[in-house]
C-alpha cells in the first residue's frame, strides 16, 4: 500500500468535506464542477450489502448528473447532515487514489420533522483522479453498516410500496 503525501490527503479531504456541505445546503448542481468528474460511477448499498432501492430507483448512478438529478429531488423535502471522519489513502497510480471515509447521515423530513427521519452510518469507498493538477472523485461507493428510521416513516414506506408511489418524485 503506498502511503499519499499530506497534501494529496488534505486535498481530497477537502473535496469530501465539499461533497457533504453541498449535499445539506441543496447545492447538488456544483459536484460536478468542483468534486466529481462527468462520468463518476456512484452506487449505494444497504448493511446486508445489496443495492439500495429507493421508490422504483436502483441507487447505482452511472454520471454525476443522474446522480445530482435524483437527489435533488429526494433531498428537497428533507434537512439532511453528512459528518465523515478523516479518511484513510492508498495511492494505486500517480493519479488515482483510494480513500475510505467513515460516515453517519440524519435525514429528517422539513414538515413532518421527527415524525419521519432516518439516521445512519457506515463508509464512502472511493477512488479519485488527478485530473489537470485538480482530484476528482471518480468511484463512490456507500456501504451502511447501520440505519434506523421513525415507525411512521417505515409506514410511509410500506404504504407507498403498496401503492407503487415512488418516494424521489
Amino acid at each position: 500500500m503506498a502511503q499519499v503525501s499530506p497534501e494529496v490527503a488534505h486535498a481530497i479531504s477537502c473535496k469530501k468535506a465539499r461533497y457533504c456541505r453541498y449535499a445539506d445546503t441543496k447545492q447538488l448542481d456544483k459536484f460536478e464542477p468542483d468534486i466529481a468528474l462527468p462520468d463518476a460511477q456512484w452506487s449505494f448499498w444497504d448493511k446486508e450489502g445489496k443495492l439500495l432501492v429507493i421508490g422504483d430507483q436502483v441507487m447505482e448512478f452511472d454520471s454525476t448528473k443522474k446522480t445530482v438529478a435524483f437527489f435533488s429531488k429526494f433531498f428537497a423535502p428533507l434537512d439532511t447532515l453528512h459528518n465523515i471522519c478523516p479518511g484513510s489513502f492508498e495511492q494505486v497510480a500517480p493519479d488515482e487514489v483510494n480513500a475510505i471515509f467513515g460516515f453517519e447521515d440524519q435525514l429528517m423530513h422539513k414538515k413532518l420533522g421527527a415524525w419521519a427521519e432516518m439516521r445512519g452510518g457506515g463508509f464512502y469507498n472511493e477512488t479519485w483522479k488527478l485530473v489537470d493538477g485538480q482530484w476528482y472523485l471518480k468511484e463512490m461507493r456507500l456501504e451502511r453498516t447501520y440505519h434506523k428510521m421513525s415507525v411512521f416513516l417505515k409506514i410511509i414506506i410500506f404504504i407507498a410500496g403498496l401503492l407503487g408511489v415512488s418516494l424521489s418524485s
